[in-house]
């Protein structure tokens, strides 16, 4: 599959702080002000979108499986939102309420959005799920880009189960299809994107005006903990406090987490990159070897390797071809190849999970010393890589 690169920058959108551009396969939106103008501008401008989100989510998700399995998933769903709302900062519950309002929309089921991924790692619903998270991160430098700055690449993999009676990958390609790319300007704080979904205001692949990006990549750990932040929210704090990685990692250090993640940390000035393996009660910090790193959806640093409950083999052998495609990536090109790269592995446990792979909701590739990134949705195979840079 080749890498093609179309349309234009933020530089060529309207020049006001609030707009809405309509790219290759997503929407993109900036954004600007308080949490309050924030979250009423995001749902103004994404208020159909919003709409059908949640009634996507409420269909496939909170509704979506019929006898005693459903009566059963539904309140523990909506409880757990409810444990995890007060461990929220008050200025994202600002921001989601504004949001609702905006869009017309319930609070309720935009919380429910955004915590959706932890809640669904503390219940470990569906058990199929474990197999089918297959992310993809990396990070390389020196003869990685024309200028030796560093190169950031990520597939966010994951597979929603879809309602009783309806085909299985309904809710996944959903997600694919509705992919939305948001420019920040907060009051006081960095500029950053992010890339996500509509009503979705976490930041589990994101890059600031510092040049600090943030990946963020599911693991199956033996325990969770429902009493904590979200994870999304951590990175979006993250991205609009963090300078440099030391920052990101004690954001990290310090954070309520609620499950396991393995987190590529970048950033351009220091041209360098990390990965931060994390369950609720441990963390360890991942160092490159040489002028790469790469992770997939399991531990590898020995402080945190035992914690893994479920290690999938398509995990393994995404980690084994990233490993040694990183270290001989020269240029962005070769990197976007990387990130489409559908080679399956040997393992006929992992044939179905090579890097680029039916789970992939969308592409990102980021150049942060240069504030510039290029997404790609996993819709349709013709989709190009767009290229969106910071303001």
């Amino acid at each position: 599959m080749a890498a093609e690169v179309t349309g234009t920058t933020i530089a060529s959108a309207p020049s006001a702080q609030t707009w809405r551009q309509d790219r290759d396969g997503f929407p993109h939106i900036a954004v600007a002000g308080t949490p309050e103008e924030i979250g009423a501008q995001h749902g103004e401008l994404l208020r159909s979108e919003i709409q059908d989100m949640l009634a996507a989510l409420s269909h496939h998700v909170l509704n979506g499986k019929g006898g005693m399995l459903g009566q059963l998933v539904r309140p523990a769903i909506l409880a757990l939102a409810r444990l995890m709302e007060p461990r929220i900062d008050a200025r994202y519950k600002r921001e989601m309420a504004a949001l609702a309002r905006a869009a017309d929309a319930s609070y309720s089921d935009v919380l429910l959005l955004n915590c959706l991924d932890d809640i669904l790692a503390n219940l470990r619903l569906p058990g199929e799920i474990f197999a089918r998270w297959a992310c993809s991160g990396f990070g390389t430098w020196s003869d990685a880009s024309p200028t030796g700055d560093l190169l950031c690449g990520r597939n966010l993999d994951y597979y929603v189960w879809s309602a009783d009676g309806e085909d299985p990958w309904v809710a996944t390609n959903y997600m694919k299809a509705h992919v939305v790319t948001i420019t920040y300007q907060p009051t006081d704080k960095p500029a950053f994107v992010s890339v996500g979904w509509p009503g979705f205001i976490g930041a589990p692949t994101a890059l600031n005006a510092n040049g600090v990006t943030v990946n963020a990549l599911t693991v199956s750990t033996r325990w969770n903990w429902p009493f904590a932040t979200p994870a999304t929210f951590i990175y979006r704090d993250i991205a609009e406090s963090a300078a440099t990685l030391g920052d990101a990692i004690g954001i990290l250090r310090r954070a309520a987490r609620s499950q396991g993640n393995n987190v590529l940390l970048g950033s351009g000035a220091e041209r360098r990159a990390v990965v931060v393996e994390f369950t609720p009660w441990k963390l360890s910090v991942r160092e490159p070897t040489g002028n790469s790193i790469a992770t997939t959806n399991h531990f590898q640093h020995s402080d945190t390797a035992r914690a893994s409950h479920y290690i999938s083999p398509g995990s393994l052998a995404r980690m084994q071809r990233l490993d040694h495609l990183a270290s001989e990536l020269e240029g962005r090109e070769a990197a976007m190849e990387c990130l489409l790269d559908t080679m399956k592995p040997a393992d006929p446990q992992a044939a179905d999970f090579p890097i680029y792979n039916a789970c992939t909701i969308y592409s990102v590739l980021f150049e942060p010393a240069r504030g510039r990134l290029w997404v790609r949705p996993a819709d349709t195979p013709e989709r190009a890589f767009q290229e969106v840079t910071l303001p």
